[in-house]
């Protein structure tokens, strides 16, 4: 009986039967594929016959072959933010609680986590009207968000962050809590204040960067007072599943080459990370994710679509391609500012009065890979002017609201050392000169630099609309140009799931027993963008859900959940 408990390979078998079974289509004398054929891409399921290979499941591994079998109340799959928020929540309520961990360590991304309301934004005078915020986040999303898992972020990430706060700040770790006051505040693409960050904690404390490692490590050493047990350098590489559907567990892989089964009485939790760092599976799911400079955050293996694999293998749904994806101006770790943005041949092409991922779309629209942001020896004072109007994270700085001023020349004046030094800023007396310094056509950009100008003294962009409030002249040389790129932080789409992260069945749309997703292995909760209407948001969500999901199953464990 226990050889049968293993990963059912039927999905994959009828995707195959049916991608021979199914004649071709054509189009203009040529063969097609379904996909092309039927407008929009056909169905779900017609799409998927054509996936390529990641979606193939591989050859079940039977209970017989593992050398290790460990029985546990919670699996919790991936070490990272969701992962680690989600072990802990179960592990303080007494589940037994494994976690599979592929990499050495866990894995803290990140500065900020983002959530509608909490006692700390209370205390310091600030709340936020969680219908308005669901609202607007709906609106920014095209509709395409589920609106239920929406709603359920806006609700209980207070109750969360509490839950977080009381932890972090206990004396053996005693992190400081502040709230970024680094925010967009023009009204087009308007953010909010709730995004929470972290000083002070243990890894800081050793003179390390911490940010969300200060986090984790405090999640982590709590985690193993309270019984948890990691598994790391032991990537998972299939879910367990029983005849009937539900999934009791997973295979991995340890140190050693050795398989090891975990299964689990509750329930698995997927926490597996975002698909950016497979080229193929972004190129059919999320093809902008390879269009940007460089790819952040998947280095050592990670964020491959570990988890989306195993659960599309066991029957799981996903959301509607294309995925959503986090991207930054921050290819080269530098401020875009809001001034003169060119491309290679020294054109002008977008309004640079934009939030953060609507300046990284735009340079991905130019096709190329870096574009420059041009600005003059008088950025000390015409940057901070521009704040009151825009700003946000790579127009601004972050900085701990109401405990430090807004903007630091300083420490601007550090990244721009730097820059010169490294290449990716330079600087020259005229337009001309500083145009052959970037590479950019001379004589083309010349033209624009002066267009540009006279538009600002006539107070009106006939270009591309920017705002009269941020027209300023670039008039004091020396001038400055800095190349930016579009960085992808994570592709956050994944599983179609409820909104208690229960994964749905393709057939049917049903929850699959015992099978959950948090993090960037969830979809629902973005549809079309990244939105910034709340600075940290997809931290949030991992530790709302994470939180969640985590009480929820350890009231499984204990048999008073449903």
């Amino acid at each position: 009986m226990e050889d049968n408990m293993a990963i059912r390979s039927f999905h994959a078998i009828e995707k195959t039967k049916r991608r021979a079974e199914t004649p071709p289509a054509y189009k203009n004398g040529r063969s097609i594929t379904v996909r092309d054929a039927i407008p929009g891409g056909g169905t779900m399921s017609e799409r998927r016959t054509y996936y390529g290979m990641w979606a193939k499941a591989p050859t079940p591994i039977p209970l017989s072959a593992c050398e290790r079998i460990i029985d546990t109340d919670v699996l919790v799959v991936g070490a990272g933010m969701s992962g680690m928020f989600c072990a802990y929540s179960a592990a303080e309520q007494g589940s037994r609680v494994t976690v599979l961990e592929k990499s050495g360590s866990y894995s803290g991304r990140g500065f900020n986590i983002g959530v509608v309301n909490s006692n700390l934004m209370a205390e310091r005078g600030i709340f936020n009207d969680a219908d308005e915020i669901v609202r607007e986040w709906i609106k920014r999303c095209g509709n395409r968000c589920d609106e239920t898992i929406v709603r359920r972020f806006a609700e209980k990430s207070p109750e969360a962050m509490n839950w977080l706060l009381e932890i972090v700040t206990r004396p053996e770790y005693a992190l400081r809590p502040e709230l970024n006051g680094c925010v967009y505040r023009g009204e087009t693409y308007r953010e909010v204040y709730g995004t929470h960050i972290f000083f002070d904690g243990p890894i800081s404390r050793q003179g390390k960067f911490g940010g969300m490692n200060d986090v984790l490590e405090t999640l982590y050493r709590e985690s193993l007072k309270n019984g948890a047990e990691f598994l790391f350098h032991t990537p998972m590489l299939q879910l367990l599943q029983e005849e009937d559907g539900r999934v009791t567990g997973a295979v991995a892989k340890d140190s050693e080459g050795r398989f090891v089964a975990v299964r689990a009485t509750a329930g698995v939790v997927l926490a597996t990370g975002d698909i950016g760092g497979n080229g193929e599976m972004c190129e059919e799911l999320a093809p902008i994710a390879n269009r940007c400079a460089v790819k952040l955050c998947w280095q050592n293996g990670g964020s491959n679509g570990d988890g989306h694999r195993a659960a599309i293998w066991a029957g799981a749904q996903i959301e509607d391609p294309p995925f959503p994806t986090m991207i930054h101006p921050q290819a080269n770790r530098h401020a875009s500012f809001c001034f003169l943005f060119v491309r290679q041949d020294g054109s002008r092409f977008m309004n640079e009065d934009s939030y953060l991922q609507g300046r990284s779309l735009g340079i991905i629209k130019t096709g190329e890979k870096y574009v420059w942001s041009v600005f003059d020896s008088d950025w000390r004072t015409k940057v901070p002017a521009t704040l009151p109007y825009g700003g946000g994270l790579y127009w601004g700085q972050d900085f701990p609201l109401g405990r430090r001023e807004e903007y630091s020349v300083e420490q601007e004046q550090v990244t721009i050392d730097w820059g010169i030094r490294s290449g990716v800023t330079v600087v020259a007396d005229t337009p001309e000169a500083l145009a052959e310094k970037m590479g950019v056509d001379q004589k083309g950009f010349a033209a624009t630099f002066r267009r540009y100008n006279e538009m600002c003294r006539a107070g009106r962009d006939a270009e591309f609309g920017k705002r009269p409030e941020l027209l300023i002249p670039l008039d004091k040389p020396p001038y400055y140009a800095r190349k930016i790129g579009a960085a992808l932080l994570a592709v956050v789409g994944g599983l179609r799931v409820d909104a208690d992260m229960r994964v749905l069945r393709e057939a049917g749309g049903k929850p699959i027993p015992g099978l959950y997703a948090v993090g960037n292995a969830s979809g629902g909760r973005y549809g079309v963008d990244y939105p910034m209407l709340l600075p940290g948001n997809s931290i949030g969500f991992a530790l709302t859900f994470g939180y969640l999901v985590g009480r929820r199953l350890a009231d499984l464990s204990r048999g008073s959940g449903s």
